[in-house]
């Protein structure tokens, strides 16, 4: 729940710290006096939009924040530990924003730099909103649903594989249409695979094979080079008719060891000496032969070139290197083999989809059927609740309508229909209903969700706009009754509705050296009851109004 707001340099606040309790918070006032700046700040601070006209002065930077205890909201907990701003044990949130004279604006939470996306998202989990301007948003028929099934919720199971069936659905049409439309395209395409397939295949192309060919393609080239160097390091390591080799120089040095071996040192001298003339034999080896192999045939550089100039061209189409010349082979050898089966992948993809269609209408039929308990349910909640406000021959009813096309939540939409008097015929809600019967079914559709609505802080702007006497007593009780649910911040004007707060905090503005300033005070019990009496009978209220006052709000204690 909300615990405190901080404002500074906000519209008419220069500084202002609120604390709030659990339960009802009322926020009472004269008109114009800076209620609904309190409303407009925490808009802000979970995600909304600002306006250039809501810094007071223009020199400082507005500033607003706020604290929200977490210990009864775990998806809350789950949210910030999820984006990685809390432990999952963390019991409060820091939430603050920055407005500067430049336009410019910063968000954090816990103290960490966030977008309004994630403020928003956050803000959806906190704090509920109704505006007098938003009965209509709430009441919605793309919201209807949802009321339905946060009344009495599905299996999580039975949500999860309609969705999932329909998303199979929504595949296998797009792949059959695919199909349909590329019959044409498919002909052509297969006649430029066959192409491809043919010209790399016709090349039998190996791993490695271009190194191989560059390698030789420079021996052939630095044959004469290649030889006399060859001849020459053969001649110094082991065979030369002139001076002696290097392999006779250590034959000679092993012989003198081998000669003086009764000297332990020249004794160990005798293996390494020996290991030098195997390694220059085997080299001399190595040499010989790869000096033989310099004889190439006439012509063979030139078919090395060919070769190459080939592989290149096939660079050139189909990859860098011959390794992703035969990936692009493998790959258009794949799309041929489905290009040519495409008839049976058809039909298999038929056949899938139709399976597919067949479980969604069966699952959706089930999510139909609980859906349609839940709404003769919630239809009988709605129903006692508005005649707990004074609404007693009104009729209100939950249809459930299939749609005509399926989608990800079934086949089911929500209408709901409402006839405020006797011998009206049911109507869609918005179109029949006034502010003050809107009002009152939105309130009574809170009350009916309170216990599964998880949303912890409830903020009503002045719903009470409109009603009077029994009808207003009534949805100040109803208020109360909700409070117990949810933290709940109420904007009015009405004394029976302020008359049951846990906490009443007076919003007043004045002018000081011709500056308007509001200010916003908690108020002790004799101050709640001059206020209730101001509310009653205006400014100039009397003694008789002033016991009127207290005796409304000692009733309620």
């Amino acid at each position: 729940m909300l615990e405190e707001i901080y404002i500074k340099n906000f519209i008419l606040i220069e500084e202002q710290r609120l604390y709030f309790t659990a339960g009802l918070n009322v926020l009472t006032g004269e008109t114009g006096a800076g209620k609904s700046i309190i409303i407009d700040a925490l808009g802000l601070l979970l995600g909304e939009r600002t306006k250039n006209d809501y810094i007071r002065d223009e020199d400082k930077k507005a500033v607003i924040e706020a604290v929200f205890d977490l210990q009864s909201s775990h998806e809350t907990q789950v949210f910030l530990t999820q984006q990685g701003l809390c432990d999952a044990d963390y019991q409060d949130l820091v939430i603050s924003r920055e407005f500067f004279p430049n336009g410019r604006s910063a968000a954090r939470i816990n103290g960490r730099n966030v977008n309004l996306h994630v403020l928003k998202a956050l803000g959806t989990l906190l704090v509920d909103t109704q505006m007098q301007n938003d009965r209509y948003a709430f009441l919605q028929s793309s919201n209807y649903l949802g009321y339905v099934d946060g009344f009495s919720p599905p299996p999580d199971e039975l949500l999860d594989t309609v969705a999932a069936l329909f998303t199979r659905i929504k595949e296998a049409e797009r792949q059959l249409a695919d199909f349909e439309t590329g019959q044409q395209m498919k002909n052509q395409k297969l006649d430029f695979l066959n192409y491809q397939i043919k010209e790399i295949e016709a090349c039998d192309l190996k791993e490695g094979e271009e190194e191989e060919l560059t390698d030789l393609r420079e021996r052939i080239r630095n044959a004469q080079r290649l030889m006399e160097a060859s001849h020459s390091m053969l001649t110094c390591l082991y065979s030369s008719e002139q001076t002696a080799s290097a392999y006779d120089q250590i034959s000679s040095a092993l012989n003198i060891a081998l000669n003086t071996s009764e000297d332990r040192f020249f004794q160990n001298l005798t293996e390494p000496l020996e290991n030098i003339i195997y390694t220059l034999e085997d080299m001399a080896r190595q040499i010989s032969s790869y000096k033989d192999n310099l004889d190439f045939e006439p012509g063979l550089l030139d078919k090395v070139e060919e070769r190459l100039y080939v592989i290149d061209k096939l660079k050139n189409k189909y990859g860098s290197t011959i390794h992703e010349i035969l990936v692009f082979l493998d790959n258009a050898r794949h799309e041929r083999e489905e290009l040519l089966h495409s008839e049976e992948r058809q039909e298999e993809i038929r056949a899938e989809l139709t399976k597919a269609q067949e479980q969604y209408r069966e699952s959706a039929a089930r999510l139909t059927a609980l859906r349609q308990n839940s709404a003769v349910r919630l239809e009988e909640r709605i129903r006692q609740e508005l005649i707990g406000l004074n609404m007693p021959h009104t009729r209100f009813k939950v249809e459930i309508r299939e749609k005509t096309q399926p989608g990800p939540r079934g086949l089911d939409e929500v209408e709901f229909l409402f006839s405020p008097n006797p011998g009206e015929e049911l109507r869609p809600v918005t179109r029949i209903a006034s502010g003050g019967e809107i009002s009152r079914l939105i309130l009574a559709l809170k009350i009916a969700l309170a216990a599964v609505y998880k949303v912890p802080t409830l903020i009503f702007d002045e719903i009470d706009a409109g009603l009077g006497g029994t009808s207003l007593s009534a949805m100040a009780q109803k208020i109360a009754l909700l409070s117990t649910e949810h933290q709940v911040i109420l904007v009015t004007h009405s004394p029976q509705l302020a008359s049951y707060a846990q906490q009443h905090l007076l919003i007043d503005k004045y002018v000081e050296n011709e500056r308007s300033y509001t200010c916003i005070q908690a108020l002790d019990h004799e101050a709640r009851v001059k206020e209730l009496a101001r509310m009653l009978d205006g400014e100039n209220y009397s003694e008789l109004t002033l016991k009127h006052a207290r005796e409304l709000l000692e009733s309620k204690t």
